[in-house]
């Protein structure tokens, strides 16, 4: 794996945005391959984020839209009482073997973030991974200062592959499209701003931090991980997806190497509670 200097991009909100209209996306169907085919945050991730005082030793944190884990387990094994909470439960059960896996324990509970039932001020940090964006804003602005001690942190984060830059990913994404046609504006859309309008009144950014990170990938780890995305298994009728699945695989057959490495935006903003 190799590490990047940030580009000159205008920098991202970390949020993904709501589908435009549709069918609610279904995460239980990507589970699976979230757990086994999606990277996860290289080692310096978790470096910065300990100098910023994130993830150490003793905290308390609660992540929420946890996913698999990704932030869950790393902050666990490095010693910290992670609480973390999901809608999906099929999340949440992939979430747990992701822990078991590496030897920790997480508090993983299915409960929506808007609304976790968690004592006041009971958390250090709470932190989100490519998932704030799907909250109702307007309650997480009041949950996040109830559920945090003062001083406390938020931490929102993502780790999206760089659109359109390897040949590889340029030609599944275009596949992406043929299948589902609302990815296309995902893939171009517009960057917000590093201090989102959102968390100007009750929150102030502490820090932002971005780099990209070349992560490594064989045909059968980047059908996984397209799989998992949110425009394929979670979004398509599963007959459909499956179809994409057979087509990607003929594609990367014909396009792509066994072995190849893909640039990873990573990006991080932590927040204080004013």
């Amino acid at each position: 794996m190799s590490i990047h200097p940030s580009p000159e991009i205008p920098a991202t909100s970390l949020a993904n945005p709501r589908p435009a209209g549709g069918a609610p996306l279904v995460w239980d169907a990507t589970s699976r391959d979230y757990l086994e085919h999606r990277p996860g945050y290289p080692a310096e991730f978790f470096q910065i984020l300990r100098q910023l005082g994130v993830g150490l030793a003793g905290q308390s944190i609660l992540d929420l839209g946890t996913g698999t884990g990704a932030l869950a387990v790393p902050f666990a094994q490095h010693g910290a009482k992670v609480t973390a909470t999901d809608v999906s439960s099929g999340q949440i059960e992939a979430a747990r073997e992701a822990a078991g896996r590496a030897g920790v324990r997480v508090d993983f509970r299915v409960a929506p973030s808007e609304q976790t039932d968690l004592p006041d001020h009971g958390f250090d940090v709470i932190s989100s991974s490519m998932s704030w964006g799907y909250f109702d804003l307007a309650r997480m602005l009041d949950e996040i200062p109830r559920l945090l001690v003062r001083p406390g942190l938020l931490l929102l984060s993502s780790l999206v592959w760089v659109r359109g830059r390897h040949s590889v990913a340029i030609q599944s994404e275009n596949l992406v499209e043929q299948f589902n046609p609302t990815a296309g504006r995902s893939f171009r859309r517009e960057e917000p701003e590093v201090v989102p309008a959102w968390s100007r009144e009750r929150f102030r950014l502490r820090s932002y931090h971005h780099f990209v990170a070349e992560l490594p990938f064989t045909r059968e780890s980047w059908r996984g991980r397209l799989r998992a995305s949110r425009f394929i298994a979670a979004a398509l009728p599963a007959e459909r997806a499956e179809a994409f699945d057979v087509e990607h695989r003929v594609l990367l057959e014909r396009v792509a190497p066994p072995r190849f490495d893909l640039p990873h935006d990573i990006r991080l903003q932590v927040f204080e509670v004013k």
